[in-house]
């Protein structure tokens, strides 16, 4: 069936829109947010983020900063002095937060920064008091860690919305960083907030120079921001990098026997516990099926509110 829009210019759509009561698409601003340091294994998270102003250089601008002030100690976070058009410059660690335009509905306001080392609570607020004066609509923290995974399967990656404080026997229970403090904070300033760790391989360090990102896990990072979003966000160039790293990563593997031994530890346990939840559910489906057909014997039907038992006044 041909689409009736088809044959508008969207000029005149726009107005038969306006005229017929159909509602233009409403602009989306989201804060995606990043922090050098412990949540930022093989640098992955801030550099997805740096990756995707230099990819959108074009309407890249800067909306807004939070000076060092009374957040760094910076004997942890040191001032760095270079030289800038022939003169020697001192840069503080600070926050910024640049605007990138990804389409005329869809704009994207990147948070990077060192970790701060006091006053989270209030650093938080003075993000969320810019996120406001901006329009955000949500809220997104990017996180990388290490962990027990192997780059010749998928990366772990885990996106949750940080409203559902449901706990669970497999949530995680010690210590956090900045970006679940924010989350938290923009859940409780009314905004829509959602937390995304990603996971990078152990031996990540030892593919590749530390100082370098890994640019499987970034390319993760943007992959699910993009589905999330429900839009393509560029990454070229980017496979690219991804393919030489794991030709690198599989010469780390053949080259050093504890690392190969401890990749196939790893993707025997991933599985044998993919396999134990497949079979699990099939045995948990199994047995409903069980129980609905012995319930059915006793003349019960799913729309009932309870089954026909033995001495049940409704059993006929």
């Amino acid at each position: 069936m041909t689409d009736f829009r088809e044959n508008f210019e969207p000029e005149a759509f726009d107005a038969f829109s306006d005229q017929f009561g159909e509602e233009p698409r409403k602009h989306r601003t989201v804060l995606i947010s990043a922090f050098e340091g412990w949540n930022d294994a093989g640098l992955a998270a801030t550099q997805a983020l740096h990756f995707l102003l230099r990819a959108y250089s074009q309407s890249a601008h800067e909306v807004d900063h939070i000076c060092c002030g009374s957040f760094y100690d910076y004997t942890d976070n040191r001032p760095v002095i270079v030289s800038v058009e022939g003169k020697r410059k001192i840069l503080w660690p600070e926050t910024s937060f640049t605007q990138i335009d990804i389409n005329p509905e869809l704009s994207l306001i990147i948070q990077i920064a060192p970790e701060p080392n006091f006053k989270w609570t209030e650093y938080c607020q003075r993000t969320l008091r810019i996120a406001d004066e901006n329009e955000v609509d949500e809220v997104i923290t990017v996180s990388a860690i290490y962990g027990d995974c192997t780059h010749r399967r998928p990366l772990p990656m885990v996106f949750r919305n940080a409203a559902d404080n449901t706990a669970t026997p497999q949530s995680y229970n010690g210590p956090i960083g900045i970006p679940t403090v924010l989350s938290y904070e923009a859940v409780d300033s009314g905004f829509i907030s959602h937390s995304m760790y990603v996971s990078v391989p152990s031996y990540a360090p030892y593919v590749d120079d530390q100082e370098k990102p890994n640019p499987l896990a970034m390319w993760n990072v943007i992959d699910a921001l993009s589905d999330y979003l429900d839009v393509y966000l560029k990454d070229d160039g980017l496979p690219e990098q991804v393919k030489q790293w794991r030709k690198k990563a599989n010469a780390l593997a053949r080259t050093n026997p504890d690392i190969a031994e401890y990749m196939k530890t790893v993707e025997s346990y991933r599985d044998n516990q993919e396999r134990l939840d497949y079979i699990t559910s099939e045995a948990a489906e199994n047995m409903i099926d069980d129980a609905e057909k012995f319930l059915r014997d006793f003349g019960w039907d799913k729309t009932d509110d309870a089954p026909d038992m033995p001495g049940s006044p409704r059993l006929r």
